[in-house]
């Protein structure tokens, strides 16, 4: 439950809310009315140990003028304490070298049973989105690590790679965390193999 010292209005929240790592189920998020808190009902069981990101983007604004409290963050931990790396970097297009819009960046913790398919059927452990002005990304609250990174333009909005539809680009190797690296992932569109 958050707390607000004056009246508050939720405006777009499905829309807005990122919630790294993603949930299966989408939280419950009450009320839809003007009041001085908002409750978070988790629908989905949460991981031990492990540190949540609940950024509500531009979707809580004051209930008498309308103004948003931009990239309004809420972050906590299902263990003792909150993990506090990060990495950043910038998504561009491999083509034609300009920034992409808006993307899905994503980690995915590299384990035994992680496979290459894993952007195809599995949800990240960590995710973010580029900024519609530069393109650039920074995902935050990460435990130190080795991870994949890889970028997609999801259309359909599941954290999933589509190669029908949607671009991709990822690095070929994995990083390590800590990194104070600045990464560029360049966005291709896979060319399919053609059946007959």
């Amino acid at each position: 439950k958050l707390t607000f010292d004056e009246f508050v209005k939720l405006k777009n929240v499905n829309k807005q809310l990122i919630i790294s790592p993603p949930l299966s189920k989408t939280p419950q998020i009450l009320p839809t009315t003007a009041s001085k808190s908002i409750t978070i009902n988790f629908l989905d069981s949460l991981r031990t140990n492990t540190t949540y990101s609940l950024n509500f983007g531009k979707s809580i604004e004051d209930n008498n003028e309308g103004n948003p409290y931009p990239q309004f963050k809420y972050v906590f931990s299902t263990g003792k304490y909150i993990d506090s790396l990060s990495i950043k970097g910038t998504v561009k297009d491999a083509l034609d070298k300009k920034p992409s819009s808006i993307t899905t960046v994503m980690l995915y913790e590299m384990t035994e049973t992680r496979k290459d398919s894993a952007v195809y059927n599995q949800n990240p452990s960590y995710i973010a989105f580029s900024l519609e002005q530069d393109a650039s990304f920074k995902i935050d609250n990460i435990k130190a690590g080795k991870y994949f990174l890889v970028a997609v333009d999801d259309k359909s909005s599941n954290y999933r790679f589509e190669p029908k539809t949607e671009k991709i680009g990822f690095r070929k190797t994995a990083i390590t965390i800590p990194n104070d690296s600045l990464f560029e992932i360049k966005l291709f569109k896979e060319v399919p193999k053609l059946k007959t």
